[in-house]
């Protein structure tokens, strides 16, 4: 059966630069997000984890999504993150977000309360019933401590305006039977970098991850390869990338990412608290392995030659 998704491919998850007052440094991602859509980028997504969509208030979020629509231009798709704990602020953060031109949501499962399936379930179809708009699920139980049992994730693609899933679930099992029930009604996307390759054969469509700042045609490569069955291919690329992809996680996301970008001339390294810039060994480790990744950009088209 051949599915036609929505939104698949690389998502890149965009962080949010500030100036040295905390303040939207605008222009640094307004030529970002047209960076990302001149690289190829299948969509951007502001306002997840990296983009510390819970360290912002509601004007500084709208602020960021109505830059990244501008900027986009129509060029790419812009997924907004919604990370809020509850119902009502999701939804006004949502509705504001479509107001302003956003046609699809990234949207955390709800948090705190540790809720049942069934009381997850009520959460989507009442996001669903509220907000004009597609709805990527966001799956990321070592954050929000909640988990998507498989069969949830079947029941929301039936009854919800559910399009998609970032799915950050370490249990392979899991996302296996996920990808099983639910792949020719919604798109699998990962969010764990580390596995990328493992999760297009099990079948995720692509994913939304963060290093693809940096080398997002390599990431595209890795995509392909996979997705062509030259899965040692992709997994070579992909082991390729591994310096990088642990730099930028070896403190708390998105210190390193910000830092990274920093090196090459497109972002501050300044993060909100309780987030603290990137160390000073951290950013010793980033000038070693930046460059060397990033020449490695303009390389990646002699695996289709």
């Amino acid at each position: 059966m051949s599915v036609q998704y929505k939104y698949s491919g690389i998502l890149t998850a965009v962080p949010t630069p500030f100036d040295g007052d905390g303040r939207l440094a605008a222009g640094l991602l307004s030529d970002h997000v047209r960076r990302m859509a001149a690289a190829g980028a299948d969509a951007v997504v502001p306002l997840g984890g990296t983009g510390e969509y819970t360290s912002l208030t509601a004007a500084q979020r709208l602020n960021v999504v109505t830059t990244c629509l501008e900027a986009a231009d129509g060029a790419t798709p812009v997924i907004p993150g919604i990370l809020s704990p509850g119902l009502g602020d999701a939804v006004d953060n949502a509705k504001a977000f479509v107001a302003a031109g956003a046609k699809a949501l990234m949207v955390v499962t709800p948090y705190y309360f540790r809720p049942t399936q069934d009381g997850i379930v009520d959460y989507f179809r009442a996001f669903s019933d509220a907000v004009d708009a597609d709805i990527i699920l966001y799956e990321i139980p070592y954050r929000t401590g909640v988990s998507l049992h498989y069969e949830t994730v079947d029941r929301l693609a039936e009854l919800t305006r559910v399009v998609g899933i970032k799915a950050c679930n370490p249990d392979l099992a899991q996302q296996m039977r996920a990808a099983e029930l639910a792949r020719d009604k919604i798109a699998i996307l990962t969010g764990e970098e580390d596995v990328f390759p493992l999760h297009i054969a099990m079948g995720a469509v692509g994913g939304i991850i963060s290093s693809s700042n940096l080398v997002p045609k390599q990431w595209a490569a890795v995509l392909r390869l996979a997705q062509e069955g030259r899965l040692a291919e992709a997994i070579a690329l992909h082991a390729s990338l591994r310096p990088l992809i642990d730099a930028v996680f070896a403190e708390p996301n998105p210190a390193p990412i910000k830092a990274a970008m920093t090196l090459l001339g497109w972002g501050t390294p300044d993060v909100l608290p309780p987030l603290r810039a990137a160390s000073a060994a951290l950013r010793e480790r980033l000038a070693g392995v930046v460059p060397a990744s990033i020449e490695r950009e303009s390389t990646v088209s002699h695996f289709f030659s």
